[in-house]
């Protein structure tokens, strides 16, 4: 398992940050996590710090603009209603 700081950033309909949230999850893998984001799979994740508890993608979403490498990654996240926020992921050491 591996620790993951995950970043959700509200936006509004015109990409203004209007609210964001972190949390620290722990994953089986920095390569499985990413999988899941790429299948857009809505997997419940407690938050080890905190009381952030919750899903890393809402269920019916479209993920887009997806950019990772060894240590980050961030996408789009746009949810059933077609409202768009911003996810920022970096691999703890």
């Amino acid at each position: 398992m591996i620790k993951v700081i995950e970043t959700n950033l509200s936006l509004d309909s015109y990409d203004n940050i209007v609210d964001h949230q972190s949390r620290v999850i722990e994953v089986e893998s920095w390569e499985k996590f990413i999988n899941e984001i790429k299948e857009c799979k809505s997997m419940y994740r407690n938050s080890i710090l905190g009381c952030l508890d919750g899903c890393s993608i809402p269920r019916k979403s479209e993920v887009k603009n997806l950019k990772y490498d060894d240590y980050h990654l961030s996408c789009d996240i746009y949810n059933y209603v077609g409202v768009k926020s911003k996810k920022l992921v970096y691999k703890g050491l």
